[in-house]
């Protein structure tokens, strides 16, 4: 069985190596150390240590609903954390709902108020949907370099981020690309937006990209003048056996996955990290090499490992970015504490049946609290028989 790392800091937050459990808990018994924080659990050594050693790098396989994390020591080749980032799927909603809030302000009989000036977006604006879903990222790597000694970080691009750039696009020296523009990699482009499958007859292998209006006849290299046929669909279409009559496939997944990009690389750049850039196939390959299922934290490992079979000292956590503001009148939360406990709060409680029970309060009800634990998402306990361990600040360590 692998023992699960233990972090360290010294007594001026300086993160150190982590520790094995075992000279964890000798360091407590002996009073050399307190614990900082117990998700993920953290160790504050009682005096300064001079020269701290151990550089790690950080994996991040940035996706559109999840993002896989995994920190590995740069020089040993284990693996400290493993993470999987939920992101938040309801700011479109919110954004629309704030949206049909000013517009019902304009039919009320209210004071007048000037319109505003109409304000040009800058060079490098973000929607907030993509925008928020980065910051997520970037507040999960500001928070592991308060225990971990972070300097390198490896950010997974799309298939067609490197092979096709829109020249002239350029932000502080990072070079991005729009997803539906033209370029060199028009077939792969293609073959992303259909699900590498024939678009008449479903197959999956010996694919290839048509141009629906033929370049000769002035047809470009786009997305929207391509479709996915393998070779022997293709073949008959040119020789007028059967016509395109159908829909493209939207290109929406792709090109919200692959905008924000440059914004994400600045931003951990900012954070004092060197940051490397790979391909999806790339990450594939390296995953499929040490023989890893397939998960978001898994492709992590396998970005900063590539060749090398990582040594897996970590526990895996789901990590939830809580909202930064707390609207004290919400009408749907009349209840945010009660006998000391809030929501998410990581608590220990004694139960007749399971014995010691570990997990975050999901409700906190008149007679007692439910839990999310690892067996049941909303598991009944005394408060009389609970105990807090935790309290969660910004991100959630589940």
């Amino acid at each position: 069985m692998v023992s699960e790392s233990v972090f360290v800091i010294d007594l001026e937050g300086t993160p150190l190596l982590p520790t094995h459990p075992a000279r964890a808990r000798k360091l407590l018994s002996e009073g050399k150390a307190t614990v900082a924080q117990m998700v993920p659990f953290t160790l504050q050594l009682q005096h300064v240590v001079e020269a701290p050693a151990g550089k790690f790098t950080i994996g991040v396989d940035d996706g559109a609903k999840t993002v896989g994390i995994a920190v590995v020591d740069a020089r040993s080749g284990e693996v400290v954390l493993t993470a999987e980032i939920d992101l938040r799927q309801d700011v479109p909603r919110k954004v629309e709902q704030r949206k049909s809030y000013r517009r019902t302000r304009r039919s009320r009989t209210l004071r007048y108020r000037a319109p505003r000036p109409h304000r040009k977006r800058a060079e490098g604006w973000l929607a907030p949907t993509i925008r928020q879903k980065k910051d997520s990222i970037v507040r999960v790597v500001q928070d592991l370099q308060k225990v971990i000694h972070i300097t390198a970080a490896v950010v997974e691009q799309g298939q067609f981020d490197i092979a096709s750039l829109v020249a002239g696009r350029q932000l502080s020296g990072v070079e991005y690309q729009i997803p539906n523009a033209p370029g060199r990699d028009f077939r792969a482009k293609v073959l992303w937006r259909d699900h590498y499958t024939c678009q008449h007859c479903d197959s999956k292998s010996q694919l290839q990209a048509h141009h629906i209006r033929y370049r000769s006849e002035g047809g470009s290299d786009t997305p929207e003048n391509g479709l996915t046929l393998c070779v022997a669909c293709h073949a008959a279409l040119h020789n007028g056996q059967w016509q395109w009559t159908g829909k493209l496939r939207q290109f929406q997944y792709p090109a919200h996955l692959q905008i924000g990009k440059h914004y994400l690389v600045e931003q951990l750049t900012s954070l004092n990290l060197t940051v490397e850039t790979c391909l999806g196939w790339m990450t594939s390959y390296w995953r499929q090499a040490l023989e890893l299922e397939k998960t978001h934290a898994n492709d992590a490992i396998a970005m900063v490992c590539r060749g090398a079979p990582p040594r897996l000292k970590a526990r895996h956590f789901h990590i939830l970015p809580k909202r930064k503001k707390v609207w004290d009148t919400n009408p749907t939360k009349t209840c945010t504490e009660k006998n000391g406990f809030r929501y998410w709060d990581l608590v220990k409680a004694a139960h007749r049946t399971r014995g010691q029970v570990i997990g975050c309060v999901r409700s906190l009800k008149k007679d007692a609290l439910t839990l999310r634990t690892a067996w049941n998402d909303n598991f009944p306990v005394a408060y009389r028989k609970a105990q807090l361990l935790w309290r969660f600040d910004g991100l959630i360590y589940i």
